[in-house]
């Protein structure tokens, strides 16, 4: 079974509302409304190559404090990653 077949499965499943999602119609109609507006992803198209630089930054770290590429870098190298966090 392909990811697409899969994911057409799950969406068919979920828009059923029947168990385990039992989602309301009113969410089922919202998500609809974005079925197909998704830009695709082309994975590995437009990553950064390995060793590019990035653009300096300023970020704010877990206290709430201001802190920029340019100070990590002087103490080294810096290596950047991205968590989305878990739902």
């Amino acid at each position: 079974m392909t990811l697409q077949q899969k994911l057409d499965d799950f969406k068919s499943e979920f828009e059923s509302s029947s168990p385990p999602y039992k989602a309301p119609k009113a969410i089922i109609e919202n998500l609809s409304l974005g079925y197909g507006r998704a830009t695709p992803v082309r994975i590995g198209r437009t990553r950064p190559e390995d060793r590019d630089r990035a653009p300096a930054f300023t970020l704010n770290n877990h206290d709430g404090n201001s802190l920029s590429s340019a100070e990590l870098l002087a103490k080294g190298p810096l290596v950047i990653t991205s968590f989305r966090g878990h739902w």
